[in-house]
């Protein structure tokens, strides 16, 4: 796909690098779109499926990316799952069923979820999917990916202002 990218822009020299279609991402390119939107990744292979995996920071909270959905070598992946997990320090509560649920109906972007319900540890956690098969252009995997940002401070908002114990 890069070829064709290339050769198209060389047939049509108005053709811009915004212009171009990602349709699938390497390590190294999710690893440099990461670090352009600032969220600091650290970047490892998943021992089962040799795809990329991203460690990243959204403000204090630490995050994965996952990618699904891939082949070839270098490992070219069209999915890109967003997830962070957030253990409360306390059994889960009425009160957050109910907050995971009213982020879930009000959120466009972004499911949350119960990962842990039972002990003293509850653990809850909100993910996101970006999906590329088919192309998008870079601005608006840019702009997906800087929506995660968002994603993970409603949803600590949500989690946070429901009344514990409810």
């Amino acid at each position: 796909m890069v070829l064709a990218l290339t050769l198209f822009a060389a047939r049509f020299p108005i053709a811009s690098a915004a212009a171009q279609t990602i349709d699938a991402v390497t390590a190294e390119t999710l690893e440099t779109i990461l670090e352009e939107a600032g969220l600091s990744p650290e970047m490892k292979t998943d021992a089962t499926t040799n795809s990329p995996v991203a460690i990243g920071q959204v403000g204090e909270f630490s995050f994965t990316v996952r990618t699904l959905d891939c082949s070839g070598r270098p490992q070219r992946c069209t999915t890109l799952m967003f997830f962070a997990n957030f253990e409360l320090g306390r059994r889960i509560t009425g009160g957050d069923f109910v907050a995971i649920n009213n982020f879930n109906e009000s959120q466009v972007f972004g499911r949350a979820y119960v990962l842990r319900s039972s002990g003293e540890k509850g653990e809850v956690g909100v993910d996101y999917v970006i999906e590329l098969d088919g192309g998008v252009s870079r601005d608006h995997l840019t702009g997906n990916i800087e929506r995660w940002g968002d994603i993970v401070s409603a949803f600590i908002t949500s989690i946070t202002t429901s009344p514990a114990g409810a």
